[in-house]
């Protein structure tokens, strides 16, 4: 499941998969279709009762916030474990608080879960991704196509069409995997390698790929401050936008590997520093313990 925020500080989750038990590997629970809000000023859950047009119980969807007014959700598993149709977009109206769907036209782009969606500063919402696998499971996952599909959210209705981007430094088709936007770039990021075949041990992805949204081009990662397009008519304006970009993807990717590198120090310094301080009293179960090791030798 996703969740959306909007302005007011409302944190929007829809449905998801409630796991009740595990057999093994396997997860038993319900799909679910009711729509929770979590206040971030005063910290408090509320559920909305609605009975009209509300959707079908799902998960594995995207959901993306539009105008700081709707919520689109597209694709996903249904309460049988089959994939929604990506024509089916349901749409939650956060002023009235009501459901409505509609029905997209366009290119047919394929039923998919697990997939990822950004919203362009145009309207457009992208997408990348996703398993045609009709599984709840992370274990079994089938390539889904196309890989990149645009939904056109200024015409009624939304339009999908499939972008002729260059295969030059795309990444592997991916599920599972996490998305966001910086300006005209898509982050894509992790996630489960999918292929052709339906594979029930899919590889991990543990690299980071740039999708440039306006010429719908992959970037490759050393030509990143030359790939980036110009975001304003004026070059000295472009220049700035450009190096601006740069080092906000660049100071996003560091800073978090930095702040890994810190937690990993950290908790071995501590570990090395409680070690140390232990003082081994007759008694304890450390002393008994390294006495009972003593007495081994």
């Amino acid at each position: 499941m996703k969740a959306v925020m909007n302005d007011d500080g409302n944190i929007y989750i829809f449905g998801g998969y409630q796991v009740n038990y595990t057999v093994g590997t396997t997860n038993h629970g319900a799909y679910l279709n009711k729509m929770n809000v979590f206040n971030t000023k005063t910290l408090t859950w509320s559920s909305l009762n609605l009975i009209t047009n509300v959707p079908t119980p799902r998960a594995s969807y995207t959901a993306t916030l539009l105008n700081n007014s709707l919520i689109i959700y597209i694709g996903g598993l249904n309460k049988n474990r089959t994939n929604i149709n990506m024509n089916e977009l349901q749409i939650f109206n956060l002023k009235s608080l009501s459901w409505s769907n509609m029905q997209a036209t366009g290119d047919t782009i394929a039923a998919r879960n697990s997939h990822s969606a950004v919203l362009t500063q145009d309207g457009r919402i992208i997408i990348f991704g996703g398993s045609s696998a009709n599984s709840s499971t992370r274990s079994t996952t089938l390539r889904a196509y196309p890989d990149v599909a645009v939904l056109n959210t200024n015409v009624s209705p939304y339009k999908w069409s499939i972008p002729n981007n260059s295969s030059a430094n795309s990444p592997q088709s991916l599920c599972y995997h996490s998305a966001e936007i910086y300006k005209n770039i898509m982050i894509i990021a992790f996630g489960i390698i999918t292929s052709d075949q339906l594979q029930t041990s899919a590889p991990f992805n543990k690299n980071i790929y740039l999708f440039n949204v306006q010429n719908y081009a992959w970037i490759s990662s050393s030509n990143t401050s030359t790939s980036i397009p110009p975001t304003s008519k004026e070059t000295g304006s472009n220049n700035q936008s450009n190096n601006d970009m740069t080092i906000g993807i660049s100071v996003g990717i560091s800073g978090f590997i930095f702040i890994l590198s810190l937690i990993i120090g950290f908790s071995y310094y501590r570990h090395r520093k409680l070690k140390k301080n232990i003082i081994e009293m007759p008694g304890t179960d450390y002393y008994l313990t390294e006495i009972s090791n003593t007495e081994k030798f």
